[in-house]
């Protein structure tokens, strides 16, 4: 004998099994009530008076419960009449004739309504789609109505505008801006994936035909002449597409991951210096008068930016280095922070025998615990001079690495004379690879370096295409 609350647990495990199948027979077949109606659900009445009698309380209060008032649908009852009851009108039946009596009954009429009205406007807008519709109605169902009017009239013009090349600044959809695509990406992905045929792995709106905003490469020119070919700029944000088109031929290109530093150095004759991207590098390296320069790499001394010069390098084989050596790190300890950054899984690769010797003993600790030389901590007298600046105010001050004020080697602290003294907090705590700390410019890098100086195939959430990354064995 079941009473009300186990009856609403059935009826809604009932109605989740069924609810697709009636807005299907509704939005496709134009029943208002699906055949399966009315249904009847069995109450557990004993059918036999030996039960009656051995639970005569219970058997009566269950028949009182369901005599009084419901809340929708009605039960079918049997007069029956027993020796020593008398005559009682059993239920036997809780018969719903239609889906909103059951939905009331499960809690869900709300819901139900919803995704009624809603596969109602999408077999009117887009009848192609109300098989998918029916597949996340949940989803869309429990949007806001505006909402899910701008979700159809998006889904729709995708469905018209296959390739259209548009930002999505340029979706002629009232509402629609970026943040509004990134919050229902996935919902426009699993209601088109079917109809448009996309990649079940992807997970980015680009293949419905819409275009990333251009990725800006920020570049200062240090030589006048170079300048007088950009209307005289000499710190320029640009495209990739249009910074091929420069008609500029610097002897030299220095990319530079510190801003502050790239913007702070004096003129250098017929030098220039690139930002190095966060991504997006090889189509920066493929651009002609950049691989056909004398390129120079100008990064901490750490881990991070030895990956970096390794993602370079795959790219612009002949790349330099500079002040990326044993000296200048040993003659400026008292610049030194630490890498509060876990080791790469994979050392960089591409790096010469100097470089890799330096890398090594970065992570091996032969000069302290993570030690690393920021960029930005270095003389700014000391870089213009590497780079060969004619700038007076920057030359004769003590610029090379053995002059300017810092330990000089042989009074360098190592690793086994710092294993006695206490390690300063910074160094002593580890946290994951992903919090690799940002050269001021370098914030939220994703460093990748591979086992073989090969590029890789780019995920299916890369930005774009032409974004191909060497495989990830560490992220900065």
């Amino acid at each position: 004998m079941k009473n009300r609350s186990i009856i609403r647990s059935e009826i809604n495990n009932y109605y989740r099994a069924k609810v697709i199948s009636w807005l299907a027979s509704h939005v496709k077949d134009k029943r208002e009530v699906p055949e399966d109606f009315p249904t009847h659900l069995y109450l557990g009445a004993p059918t036999k008076d030996e039960e009656v009698y051995a639970n005569k309380e219970a058997f009566l209060s269950f028949c009182n419960e369901w005599n009084r008032p419901l809340p929708a649908g009605h039960i079918e009852f049997l007069d029956k009449t027993y020796d020593e009851i008398g005559t009682v009108k059993v239920p036997i039946h809780l018969v719903f004739d239609t889906p909103d009596e059951l939905a009331t009954w499960a809690g869900h009429l709300v819901e139900f309504h919803s995704a009624v009205r809603c596969l109602d406007l999408i077999a009117q807008e887009i009848p192609d789609l109300v098989d998918s519709a029916l597949n996340v109605i949940d989803s869309l169902a429990n949007l806001p109505w505006i909402d899910f009017e701008r979700v159809v009239a998006v889904s729709k013009w995708f469905c018209e505008h296959r390739d259209s090349e548009f930002l999505v600044r340029q979706i002629p959809i009232r509402g629609v801006d970026t943040t509004w695509c990134e919050i229902h990406c996935h919902l426009l992905l699993d209601f088109l994936r079917d109809y448009l045929e996309l990649n079940p792995y992807r997970k980015d709106l680009l293949q419905l035909g819409i275009v990333p905003p251009p990725v800006l490469v920020r570049m200062v020119i240090y030589d006048e002449e170079l300048r007088a070919k950009v209307g005289g700029l000499r710190i320029v944000a640009s495209s990739i597409s249009e910074l091929s088109k420069l008609n500029i031929r610097p002897d030299r290109v220095v990319f530079i991951d510190n801003l502050p530093t790239a913007v702070a150095l004096p003129d250098i004759p017929s030098t220039l210096a690139i930002i190095t991207p966060v991504s997006h590098v090889r189509p920066v390296c493929d651009i002609e008068w950049i691989a056909n320069s004398h390129c120079q790499y100008l990064g901490s001394i750490d881990q991070k930016s030895f990956a970096v010069l390794h993602n370079l390098r795959l790219y612009l084989p002949n790349i330099e280095s500079v002040l990326m050596d044993e000296q200048t790190l040993l003659s400026n300890q008292d610049l030194w922070t630490y890498d509060d950054t876990s080791s790469l899984d994979s050392a960089p690769v591409a790096l010469n025998q100097s470089e890799t010797h330096l890398y090594r003993c970065l992570v091996d600790g032969v000069y302290g615990r993570r030690v690393r030389l920021d960029i930005e901590r270095l003389p700014l007298a000391l870089i213009a001079t590497a780079l060969g600046t004619n700038d007076e105010r920057y030359i004769g001050h003590g610029l090379t690495a053995d002059d300017v004020m810092g330990a000089s080697p042989a009074n360098i602290i190592l690793a086994e004379e710092l294993a006695a003294s206490p390690v300063p907090a910074s160094a002593a705590t580890s946290v994951s690879a992903t919090d690799i700390p940002d050269d001021s410019d370098m914030s939220s890098v994703h460093t990748t370096v591979t086992k073989t100086p090969t590029p890789v195939t780019p995920s299916n959430d890369a930005v774009t295409p032409s974004d191909a990354k060497p495989s990830a064995a560490a992220q900065g």
